[in-house]
């Protein structure tokens, strides 16, 4: 990554980071372990893939927010990000959002499309479903039970393919998970966002997204099936899909066919 500086504020509720000037894109982050966007390690790798849209744009990378109130839903959490385009970017903004915030993106666009311009939706899907559901329930459960670095040994483990040494992946989480965390809040919060992803459902919302819409989906993503992006994209009438050969759920932004397509897109 560049020198780019990373310049830390706050749009409306939202804690933020952006680079670079011009047009707003608002990026929404996956599900992390911390929030808001203090670490610079999370918040590096996270804005990586869109540098290249800093040239030419205002890229602005938001977290969850600290201290959820449990039970919050998503189409609450998208109405705070409406707030957050409304108050800090000029009330219309570009979004992209990746796994958990792509949903975070679909609930936005659908309840808001005032404040939605083009939408990319990165390694993500209409809703959870099968194993992917299932991992996620378990690590909320296991912070609700008071064993937050199992929950983060859980997330861990899942999100490293079976044959590159899953368990590995596991105990390193379970031994260095407490310094990655930055308040006693943040698996609370992690765990109440988990809990309302939950229920998310994009053909639940009340209205379809009207936005221009690019999906950009790994073939390889163990977490959201081809099946699933299809069923995304057919639900967002108009919308292009890109499916990537290859690339598996963390991988897909970081293809040079990815990224072309996003900056031509938003260009």
């Amino acid at each position: 990554m560049s020198a780019l500086a990373l310049e830390r504020s706050q749009i409306g509720p939202l804690p933020c980071a952006s680079i670079g000037g011009g047009p707003p894109v608002l990026v929404i982050a996956g599900l992390t372990p911390t929030t808001g966007v203090r670490g610079d390690a999370l918040l590096r790798g996270t804005i990586a893939p869109f540098e290249a849209l800093a040239a030419d744009h205002r890229v602005t990378v938001v977290n969850r927010r600290p201290n959820l109130p449990r039970g919050i839903s998503f189409a609450q959490i998208a109405a705070e990000h409406a707030t957050a385009i409304r108050d800090g970017l000029g009330g219309h903004a570009d979004v992209i959002g990746v796994s958990t915030g792509g949903s975070i993106a679909q609930q936005l666009a659908a309840d808001h499309p005032d404040v939605v311009g083009r939408l990319v939706l990165a390694s993500t899907g209409c809703r959870l479903e099968g194993a992917t559901k299932l991992m996620q329930r378990r690590a909320a459960a296991r912070i609700r039970a008071g064993a937050p670095r199992r929950a983060l040994a859980v997330m861990a483990a899942d999100l490293v393919p079976p044959w590159r040494g899953r368990a590995l992946a596991g105990i390193v989480a379970l031994i260095a998970g407490p310094r990655v965390l930055q308040t006693d809040h943040d698996l609370d919060d992690l765990a109440t966002t988990i809990e309302a992803e939950d229920t998310f459902d994009l053909a639940r919302c009340a209205r379809p997204i009207s936005a221009r819409t690019l999906i950009l989906a790994g073939a390889e993503d163990r977490f959201y099936s081809r099946a699933l992006v299809d069923e995304t994209a057919r639900l967002i009438p108009g919308s292009e899909l890109i499916v990537l050969d290859g690339r598996g759920h963390i991988t897909a932004l970081s293809d040079r066919r990815g990224q072309a397509a996003l900056t031509a897109f938003l260009s």
